[in-house]
């Protein structure tokens, strides 16, 4: 099959094919960055839907409990030196009717676990990118598929992003190992349509789009009347942007908040003082869930200003669903989500001028802002839902087992 299936099953483990019990395989159960976090708030969607969750996990920062996720901490599941039996612990004695891999790119490992049920292999990224961010420049985005060919462009078309190109031989052999791992499955599920070309050009067949949803609970805020306010959140690292978003703040009669941390963080701030705009930039470092969810409510605008093109920018949909307007770059998975003109204004990636002229276009006119907020709301709760969420995610699972069960019978004919 060469096109993506993204038809909505009901969520419903009672049907003929359909699941019933799941394991996710995950690096880390808790909400530290956006892929845990997403994979913690779909384990306990699932089980809020009479689902059986089995979560195997290296690291577990939650100590919350989830009704219905049963969560097996094994610090040994990366370790590729330890026991395929030490590593999987008592998860090996579970049968579940799909396996579900987010983030775990080691063959021998997904390779016993798909002896016993289908497996479905999660993409949040660009797996056949060796710098992992999929682009030349900004708007410039690559659409090759990772071989040979791209050692060239890593040495001198700079898609390499890095200063360290020492590791590039080691992460471009990363790479071909984790291709080798999606091919394993039975299905490979991205989250937007940029990540699923990226796959299809990598010759990756058995694909779906499930769409996330938002992790956060919207909070109330102050109207748009009384404030002047622009949010970003994410990592301060260069192919986010902020260094565009700090620039344009010179231009931009508004309060600047910037909730997250990372390297550049020191260097973002000295750019602030030499723009004389520090007193309008504030950093908030990293934050909760529910500090964030507070931040976005007291916005005026949600900024997402990425350089490179986002697999989705899943903060764009939070602000959305706390019904605020957001202002981003047409890049990547970002255009799923931000319909110009309608939830938001999309300006091209990396550029500063653009990115002034649609923040005081919003800042300028509340009635514009509650507009474009109440349809971001509306086309959340349309597309990119809890319900929708598990509905699509449910079909990719029936897929799945499908396919697996085919892949047995074939084998006992051989046999």
């Amino acid at each position: 099959m060469g096109e993506s299936e993204q038809s909505e099953g009901q969520a419903s483990g009672t049907e003929e094919g359909a699941p019933s019990s799941v394991l996710l395989v995950t690096p880390l159960w808790g909400r530290d960055g956006g892929v845990a976090a997403h994979v913690k708030e779909s384990a306990g969607a699932l089980a809020s839907r009479g689902f059986d969750v089995h979560v195997l996990a290296a690291r577990v920062r939650s100590s919350e409990q989830t009704a219905g996720v049963t969560v097996h901490h094994r610090p040994e599941l990366l370790d590729t030196h330890a026991s395929l039996e030490m590593r999987l612990g008592e998860a090996a004695r579970l049968t579940p009717d799909v396996a579900h891999i987010h983030q775990v790119d080691d063959l021998a490992l997904v390779a016993a676990i798909r002896v016993k049920a289908p497996l479905v292999i999660s993409a949040h990224g660009y797996p056949g990118c060796t710098s992992g961010v999929y682009y030349f420049a900004p708007g410039r985005e690559c659409t090759r598929a990772h071989g040979p060919g791209c050692i060239p462009n890593l040495i001198a078309r700079g898609c390499a992003h890095t200063r360290y190109p020492r590791t590039l031989p080691s992460k471009y052999r990363g790479v071909t190992r984790g291709l080798a791992v999606f091919r394993h499955g039975d299905l490979v599920i991205s989250y937007s349509n940029a990540v699923d070309r990226h796959l299809a050009a990598n010759g990756l067949e058995r694909r779906a789009v499930v769409p996330y949803f938002p992790t956060m609970t919207p909070r109330d805020g102050s109207t748009q009347a009384a404030r002047r306010r622009v949010v970003f959140a994410g990592r301060l690292e260069r192919p986010k942007g902020v260094d565009i978003l700090i620039r344009a703040a010179a231009e931009v009669d508004a309060e600047f908040v910037i909730c997250g941390d990372g390297r550049r963080e020191p260097k973002l701030r000295a750019l602030a003082r030499q723009l004389g705009v520090e007193s309008r930039v504030h950093f908030k470092g990293w934050m909760d869930a529910d500090q964030l969810a507070q931040e976005f409510a007291n916005a005026s605008v949600v900024a997402v200003p990425s350089l490179w093109p986002e697999p989705f920018g899943i903060v764009g949909i939070e602000a959305l669903a706390a019904g605020r307007p957001a202002v981003g770059s047409a890049t990547g998975g970002i255009v799923d989500w931000l319909v110009d003109g309608v939830c938001g204004i999309a300006v091209a990636p990396g550029d500063m001028s653009a990115l002034a002229g649609a923040l005081n276009e919003l800042l300028d006119d509340p009635q514009l802002q509650e507009t474009m907020g109440r349809a971001g709301r509306d086309l959340v709760n349309a597309q990119f839902s809890p319900e929708r969420h598990v509905a699509t995610l449910l079909q990719a699972y029936r897929t799945a087992r499908a396919r697996w069960r085919s892949g047995l019978g074939e084998a006992r004919q051989a046999a």
